[in-house]
C-alpha cells in the first residue's frame, strides 16, 4: 500500500506515529496533569480531564494497533505483544475505567448537591470518595502500563531499525 502511494519506506511515517504517542501520554500523564492539578480547582481541573480523557484513552488504544500495521520491519511475536498489552490497557481505560469514573463522579456530585456545601462528610461520601479512589487507581495503573509498554516498543523499535 505504502509503495503504491509513492512512500517507498514506512519507517518515516512509523516513528513520527510513535515520538507523537509516547509525547503525547508521558507530557500529558507527568507534565500537564500534575500542574493542572496544583493550578485549577477541583471542579476545573475534573472538567479538563473529562475533555482530555475520551481522546486520549482512544489515542493509547488505537495508536498501538496503527504502529503494529505500519511497522517498517517484520514484528516478532514480542513486539506485537507489547503493543497489544498497550492497546489493552487504553482500552480498558476508555471501555471501561473511564464510564465507571464518570458514573461515580455524579453519583458524588448528586449527593454533594444534595447535602448542600456546608454538609459533613456522610458514610455514602466516604464510600464514594474511596470508590473513585480505587477506580483512579486502576485507571493510572492502566495509563502507566500504556507508558511502560510504548517505552519497551521504542527500545525494540529502535533496535529493529537498526537492522532495516
Amino acid at each position: 500500500m505504502f509503495r503504491r502511494l509513492g512512500l517507498h519506506t514506512r519507517a518515516p511515517y512509523h516513528v513520527f506515529l510513535y515520538s507523537l504517542i509516547f509525547g503525547a501520554t508521558t507530557f500529558h500523564s507527568f507534565i500537564l496533569s500534575p500542574i493542572a492539578f496544583k493550578l485549577l480547582k477541583r471542579e476545573d481541573f475534573g472538567n479538563l480531564q473529562n475533555k482530555i480523557f475520551p481522546g486520549y484513552f482512544i489515542a493509547q488504544t488505537i495508536s498501538p494497533v496503527l504502529l503494529g500495521l505500519t511497522a517498517p520491519y517484520t514484528v516478532c511475536p514480542f513486539g506485537i505483544g507489547v503493543l497489544a498489552t498497550s492497546a489493552v490497557a487504553g482500552a480498558l481505560n476508555y471501555f471501561v475505567l473511564l464510564p465507571w469514573c464518570h458514573s461515580i463522579k455524579e453519583e458524588r456530585v448528586k449527593l454533594q448537591k444534595e447535602l448542600g456545601a456546608d454538609a459533613e462528610p456522610t458514610e455514602e461520601l466516604v464510600n464514594l470518595n474511596k470508590k473513585f479512589g480505587r477506580a483512579h487507581a486502576l485507571s493510572s495503573i492502566a495509563n502507566m502500563v500504556s507508558i511502560f509498554t510504548l517505552a519497551i516498543y521504542g527500545t525494540y523499535l529502535t533496535r529493529s531499525l537498526n537492522k532495516v
